[in-house]
């Protein structure tokens, strides 16, 4: 009996060990009711979304999200199967449609449309023959000091702002760090605590022609004079400098991939519908006693 019960007590921890394993290799990721998701559930859910969709779901947040869809979603149909909402008959027959339509999308994505391959070929030829839509403007990398003043502002405040922005322009002039200077000076809080950094930007793609104007006629490396805008006052910096060029062909594979693969996938699901609908010897007979009237 003491053997029995050791063997029992054994058993029963090795049974305890394996789901404390399982529990941490695929641990539960959410409850409703006795409905329990799984690390796995929700990496399955995922994998079968369109590539487009999984790009939402791949931080942590964004898949705290969608199990929460889930679970309400899971919650809702079982209060509705407790009712027997599902025995309705309008909804029956909703459900049917709602079912093939699901299996047929599914079926010309993962059977129809699978493995489509577009060959480097083809690839090469559609950018050659697209080159002029390659082509990348000029851009800056900018940094600013930024000192406010509103267009419609007193002349003392402005004047006051001019002040400041002249004052840190010769601090700048005699050897300052200018993202330091932005840091402890600049009144744009937003970039200030990144050195004053804007970014890269295009002709075209700033809300001020005298910001513009100055900032792409430096060089890299260079700092303007005091610049008004009807913002206020700014020092500017281009740190890098990227003139307008065609951007090279691996610079584009990816997204002529992308173009290509999508009109094959297209182009083989109208084929297999076609060849369905000629098989099935489909028939769409509404309208065509009006149209034969209408010929007479």
């Amino acid at each position: 009996m003491r053997i029995k019960g050791f063997v029992m007590a054994l058993a029963a921890g090795i049974l305890l060990t394996g789901a404390a394993q399982a529990e941490e290799v695929n641990p539960v990721v959410g409850k409703a009711g006795d409905f329990v998701l799984r690390q796995a559930d929700l990496e399955r859910i995922i994998v079968n979304l369109p590539p487009e969709a999984q790009q939402k779901y791949q931080g942590e947040q964004e898949q705290a999200n969608l199990v929460n869809q889930v679970l309400l979603t899971k919650a809702l149909a079982a209060k509705a199967r407790k009712e027997g909402f599902e025995r309705k008959p309008e909804v029956k027959e909703q459900l049917s449609y709602v079912v093939d339509q699901f299996l047929g999308q599914e079926y010309l994505r993962r059977v129809i449309m699978a493995g489509a391959a577009v060959p480097e070929a083809d690839l090469k030829k559609y950018y050659r023959e697209h080159e002029k839509e390659f082509v990348l403007p000029e851009r800056i990398k900018v940094r600013h000091i930024f000192f406010a003043a509103a267009k419609d502002a007193a002349a003392d405040a402005k004047a006051k702002a001019r002040a400041k922005a002249e004052n840190v322009a010769a601090l700048l002039k005699n050897g300052g760090d200018f993202a330091k200077l932005a840091a402890e000076h600049s009144e744009d809080a937003e970039t200030a605590a990144n050195g004053g950094d804007l970014g890269y930007l295009s002709p075209g793609k700033t809300n001020s022609e005298e910001f513009e104007t100055a900032a792409f006629g430096l060089k890299a490396g260079e700092v303007s004079p005091v610049v008004e805008t009807p913002f206020g006052f700014h020092i500017i910096k281009v740190d890098e400098r990227q003139e307008k060029r065609t951007a090279k062909f691996d610079e584009t594979k990816e997204y002529i991939g992308s173009v290509l693969k999508t009109q094959l996938e297209e182009k083989k699901a109208g084929e297999f519908l076609e060849k369905l609908a000629k098989d099935a010897e489909l028939q769409v007979l509404l309208g065509r006693k009006t149209e034969e009237k209408s010929g007479k």
